[in-house]
């Protein structure tokens, strides 16, 4: 897969995925719930929180009816679990400033760069990591901004 972009909106809301200068997918969050919805390379999720301080969230398709996967958070260690099609990823961030991410399943990874501290944009560097797991990617980054802004 070739390498992608990102631009985020100033609440991390939304999150237009770039493949050079054709929109590839996009990421819709709520601002004060742990929702979202989103698509990239044709693949359409649907992101729904449950349990208590949102520990777990439900990986669906995007009417919400097949259950795909789901993620697991470590907010203390800002780290994350995804389970998708019956394979793991790890997410975890690389950067105390949260401007780097990575999501491995011990084979494959993808790197994830801001390109700045004030910049809601950047670079992903792709090594076989499904789209849906991308998205689930960009999820989590949103879910612990969330946690950050409100701690």
């Amino acid at each position: 897969m070739a390498a992608l972009s990102w631009k985020s909106n100033f609440t991390e809301t939304e999150c237009r995925i770039f493949r050079g200068k054709v929109i590839a997918g996009i990421l819709k969050t709520t601002l004060l719930k742990y929702d979202g919805r989103g698509e990239l390379d044709g693949h359409m999720l649907t992101f729904k929180s449950k349990g208590f301080f949102q520990s777990r969230t439900e990986i669906r398709d995007i009417e919400g009816k097949n259950l795909l996967g789901s993620i697991e958070y470590n907010v203390f260690r800002s780290k994350a679990h995804i389970t998708y099609d019956g394979v793991c990823y790890d997410w975890r961030l690389d950067s105390w400033l949260r401007g780097k991410w990575t999501v491995s399943d011990g084979e494959s990874e993808a790197r994830f760069e801001s390109a700045g501290f004030w910049k809601n944009e950047g670079q992903v560097i792709n090594e076989d990591i499904p789209p849906p797991v991308i998205l689930a990617s960009f999820f989590i980054q949103s879910f612990f901004h969330k946690i950050s802004a409100v701690s």
